[in-house]
């Protein structure tokens, strides 16, 4: 198992036509993942609510951007440049095909 680089080496956005609730459905089944590993953290303080997908060869987090319907999108891929697209066709793919951006 190849270790998480820290800092992330992944950025970027999630444009979303749906509520973050329906993208993590969509990950767990689509991705065999549980909820233990795709996650909606809801904070007490102001309601906002970030997005966690953590397994052992990747973890990301969504946090929504201050306008419109774009998340901020980041985290860490294992492995070299072509092991972290694989990794973001994996988790974009699904999402594309349910019709959710």
């Amino acid at each position: 198992m190849r270790e998480l680089p820290s800092p992330y080496n992944v950025y970027g956005f999630l444009f979303l036509n749906t509520a973050i609730e329906k993208v993590a459905e969509v990950l767990r089944s689509r991705l065999g993942l549980t909820e233990a590993q795709v996650y909606i953290y809801k904070s007490q303080f102001d309601g906002s609510e970030i997005l966690h997908i953590n397994t052992e060869a990747f973890e990301f987090e969504a946090r929504k951007a201050t306008q419109g319907d774009s998340w901020l999108f980041n985290g860490s891929v294992a492995g070299d440049r072509d092991e972290v697209l694989s990794v973001l066709q994996t988790v974009s793919n699904p999402l594309r095909w349910s019709g959710t951006k």
